[in-house]
């Protein structure tokens, strides 16, 4: 039985150097990269496989399948473990076609890594330029050109996921669309309408966080499941650099940035809404981290166009803190009491820091309903749905205001900076709460505890705590992807049905397994929650 070996070594939630000499020695052979092979001895062809580590070489692996098309056979595969290594192996191959299969758990390529495949009749160089996931097939001691796999995967080449070598389209392709604006500067975008949508259907903005992207946001928040089940439209709008080079929303973040993201934001709404024929009476903006700050950013200065607002994780700028004037925008703030990026209290200012300088979480939502007039608050304790992710919710409830204005804080207890219910805390789902909040001002509403719609199962699993290991079992072919704690993918792969893969984790905690059919049309997602101890 072939066994697949994947040490992925992800030590912080954002990309970053580690340094293995700290004073104590903790692993010796870890300058070392993986081949798995099978074969002892070679009395077929002999191939030799150079797997050469660029940058960040520890996120760079590859599978290589065959001898037959489709065939779910795992011949060889490789997990490196060092940046610039080379590491060497022969391998013995029957005739037949081969597929090798490409991953970069960070998603951006293998950043000048390669594979070599010496072959009797040519040598092949494989490399996967940028993405998490591609394929490369070549043929073995035959002469033919029948050679067919069935690779899942996106197949638009103008997509910003376009998979290399995908044959099967599995719907995930992310085309972005490109918006002037009136200063004209070009902006790009995605917009995500579910088939059906009515007429004067909602529309909500959905921000991503400082170092963030759009298409990580559409991946991991699950608004357009909610968007299916709800009828509304969702549009993601892509950051600009900062001044050191870092996506971000200048929420009026003076000192790092001059990208006038309100007019973007607000013009592209004013546009969706004429083009698409989508409310503007219930157009809203919700965010995470950063993007938490822009929502808040547009709730104070264009109250007119965002009817609502949520954020998660973020909070106000020190600049809008002190200039806004809280208005009729309704708000819901989701926050971990333990955030160490956005802290939950009261932050600090620095003249320099730009990100600091509003009260806490509380005390800035309680602004928002005092100068609306709230009556009430109260505060209620929700369900501990998941007792193993170290955290609790309290819903915190201002209401009775002019108008029937509301504003909610969800305090995460023992929370960290994270998006609930995708990652961290699983006792509440970040986008469900946020449009069950803000349907409320739309005329329609739905159950606060009908987070996300039911799974289609694509997939079984079994937990391996002592290897660190998770098994997934195919149902149906998908395509898997595995996100850390923090949100980092750290798995992404085509899964068929019958196969059975195994995924080594790099630590114990909690992850998120997110599964597409590779057939369209059927419309389930299954999403899992595992837990290694």
């Amino acid at each position: 039985m072939l066994f697949l070996v994947k040490l992925i070594f992800i030590l912080f939630q954002m990309k970053s150097h580690f340094s293995f000499y700290s004073g104590i020695t903790l692993f010796v052979l870890i300058n070392l990269s993986f081949v798995f092979n099978s074969q002892a001895q070679c009395e077929d062809i002999e191939t030799e496989t150079t797997s050469n580590t660029g940058e960040w070489g520890d996120e760079m692996s590859w599978e290589l399948y065959g001898p037959e098309p489709n065939s779910e056979n795992l011949v060889a595969s490789f997990q490196g473990m060092m940046d610039y290594n080379s590491t060497i192996d022969t391998l013995c191959l029957l005739p037949g076609c081969y597929a090798v299969v490409m991953f970069d758990s960070w998603g951006d390529g293998w950043n000048g890594g390669s594979l070599n495949i010496e072959l009797p009749e040519t040598d092949i160089s494989v490399i996967l330029d940028d993405g998490s996931l591609g394929y490369v097939t070549f043929e073995v001691g035959i002469d033919t050109d029948a050679c067919v796999w069935d690779f899942p995967g996106c197949t638009d080449p103008n997509a910003e996921n376009y998979t290399v070598g995908a044959t099967v389209d599995d719907g995930t392709c992310f085309v972005p669309e490109i918006f002037l604006t009136s200063e004209d500067d070009e902006r790009s975008y995605f917009l995500y309408t579910p088939d059906g949508l009515e007429a004067d259907a909602p529309l909500i903005f959905v921000l991503h966080g400082y170092y963030g992207d759009n298409m990580g946001m559409m991946i991991g928040s699950g608004m357009n499941e909610i968007a299916d089940s709800e009828g509304f439209a969702v549009c993601y709008p892509q950051g600009l650099p900062d001044f050191n080079g870092i996506n971000h929303w200048n929420a009026n973040l003076t000192g790092i940035s001059n990208v006038n993201d309100v007019l973007y934001l607000t013009e592209l709404a004013e546009y969706l809404q004429a083009e698409h024929g989508f409310s503007s009476d219930c157009t809203y903006s919700c965010g995470y981290s950063n993007g938490g700050y822009m929502s808040y950013t547009l709730a104070c200065e264009k109250p007119d166009v965002f009817r609502g607002i949520g954020s998660v994780g973020g909070t106000m700028s020190g600049y809008d803190f002190e200039n806004c004037t809280p208005n009729l925008v309704p708000v819901v703030h989701l926050h971990g009491t333990s955030d160490n990026i956005v802290s939950y209290y009261a932050t600090e200012e620095f003249d320099e820091y730009p990100w600091t300088g509003a009260d806490g979480v509380e005390d800035v939502v309680a602004a928002w309903a005092n100068e609306n007039n709230c009556t009430e608050t109260t505060t209620e304790t929700l369900p501990d749905l998941d007792p193993y992710d170290g955290s609790t919710v309290d819903l915190i409830k201002h209401t009775d205001g002019d108008y029937g204005y509301q504003a909610w804080v969800y305090r995460v207890n023992g929370g960290g900076h994270d998006w609930f219910g995708s990652w961290g805390n699983m006792d509440i789902h970040s986008s469900a709460v946020i449009w069950s909040f803000l349907s409320t001002f739309c005329g329609t509403t739905i159950s606060i505890n009908d987070l996300i719609p039911e799974n289609g199962q694509l997939f079984n699993h079994i937990v391996h705590p002592t290897s660190k290991q998770i098994e997934l079992h195919g149902l149906e072919n998908s395509s898997c992807q595995i996100f850390d704690g923090g949100g980092k993918l750290i798995a992404y792969s085509p899964l068929f049905a019958g196969q059975t893969k195994f995924f080594s984790l790099p630590s114990s905690g909690l992850y998120t397994i997110i599964s597409h059919p590779t057939d369209l049309e059927g419309n389930s997602i299954q999403r899992e929650k595992v837990i290694l101890r």
